[in-house]
């Protein structure tokens, strides 16, 4: 009698262990669903990937629906790189990437080409002398890989970069790449990227145009919603050109009361459309309050955050605040020195050192009134890594 209890045990263990996460190789994680999926990775396009667990049916998941990937015995150290990109420390990350590159193979190895290229992109995006590297670099990866599930993203960076650079010929053919992808927040993202560049060109009506193009268009997931959100972000940086500054500050304001809260690059850049409104109205108060909003609550987003910096430094020595333009200068030329505003500030006279209250507190008091939040949204402390690293 024992043997066979010690059998039907046995086999009851193996059938669990079967079935236990333990034994899957690869794990994606799916962003719309946050659920893990465990396997072995098989086929990789540019539009899905397929994994298969060890019982039941093969899972197809959108490539622009992937969250996160841990591949079956990637090292600890590939977590930390992931972690480092995310927060921006985008040196270490690419230096662990390139390192863990060496001994992988398969497509572990050609995804981290692709976390690679896409951390260059990032960092070029700061740093205008990274641009050439970056370009390279991602011209290669889109070329070699023009079937991986990385490639629109990577349109999406190459576009971005070239439209930087001054190639806007080239940066027009990769937003048309980044257009035919077949899911609908993906063609919302090219047009704003088009009308970005048209707006870089002072093409200000056509850059309304295409910006109005998307605003108008229906928008059913989240996703969409946020790219509609952004749009309208955009619409607001044209109105603001025109000066049709009440219009804009009306759109402003709608954005940061009906934006998702965790959209923080649509709502930096609202703030800081919202302190380029008061400033041409020479409302220098109000200004210094909206810009302040991002280095407090939007640190990651950099661009937003040199751009108000650059201002804060202009704006604080005007309303008698020149310890807080100190602050702001030595911010942005630490941290983003090789950034266009940081190159602007050079015509800025730096201000005589006077002591004087920084309305930070008056920044996160404005925006918990002008924004209610729900229970569970993240304190401005708690927005600096509460993201997870984005492998899509």
């Amino acid at each position: 009698m024992k043997p066979n209890l010690s059998r039907s045990f046995a086999f009851f263990i193996g059938l669990l262990a079967m079935s236990s996460p333990a034994w899957a190789i690869d794990i994606v994680t799916q962003r719309s669903t946050n659920k893990q999926h465990f396997g072995e990775i098989g086929a990789i396009t540019k539009t899905e990937l397929t994994i298969k667990p060890k019982t039941g049916d093969a899972v197809k998941i959108p490539a622009n629906d992937i969250a996160a990937i841990k591949w079956d015995g990637e090292p600890a150290k590939l977590t930390i790189a992931k972690g480092d990109e995310e927060r921006g420390h985008f040196d270490k990350a690419i230096d662990t990437y390139t390192e863990v590159q060496k001994d992988a193979s398969g497509k572990l190895k050609t995804y981290l080409e692709f976390l690679i290229s896409r951390t260059m992109a990032k960092q070029a995006l700061e740093d205008d002398s990274k641009l050439e590297a970056a370009i390279k670099r991602l011209e290669a990866f889109t070329k070699a890989q023009s079937d991986h599930l990385g490639f629109f993203e990577s349109m999406s960076f190459l576009g971005q970069l070239q439209g930087n650079s001054g190639d806007f010929a080239k940066a027009q053919a990769s937003f048309e790449s980044l257009g035919k992808a077949p899911w609908k927040d993906y063609q919302m993202s090219a047009k704003i990227q088009v009308a970005k560049m048209q707006l870089r060109q002072n093409d200000i009506d056509g850059a309304l145009s295409t910006f109005d193009g998307i605003v108008s268009a229906n928008a059913e997931s989240d996703a969409e919603k946020a790219k509609k959100s952004e749009a309208l972000a955009g619409k607001a940086s044209c109105l603001v050109k025109q000066k049709k500054f009440d219009e804009a500050a009306k759109l402003i304001d709608e954005i940061i009361q009906n934006t998702s809260s965790d959209e923080d690059a649509t709502m930096a850049e609202a703030y800081v459309r919202q302190g380029d409104c008061f400033q041409a109205q020479n409302k220098l108060k109000e200004a210094a309050l909206a810009y302040l909003h991002v280095p407090v609550l939007y640190p990651k987003e950099k661009g937003p955050h040199a751009e108000s910096l650059f201002h804060l430094v202009k704006i604080s020595s005007a309303i008698g605040q020149p310890d807080r333009a100190n602050e702001a200068r030595d911010d942005l030329l630490s941290n983003f020195p090789n950034s266009e505003w940081a190159k602007k500030l050079g015509a800025v006279a730096a201000p005589a050192e006077t002591k004087t209250e920084a309305p930070k507190e008056a920044a996160e008091k404005d925006a918990a009134e002008k924004k209610p939040e729900p229970e569970n949204k993240d304190t401005p402390e708690k927005k600096d890594d509460a993201k997870p690293a984005d492998d899509k």
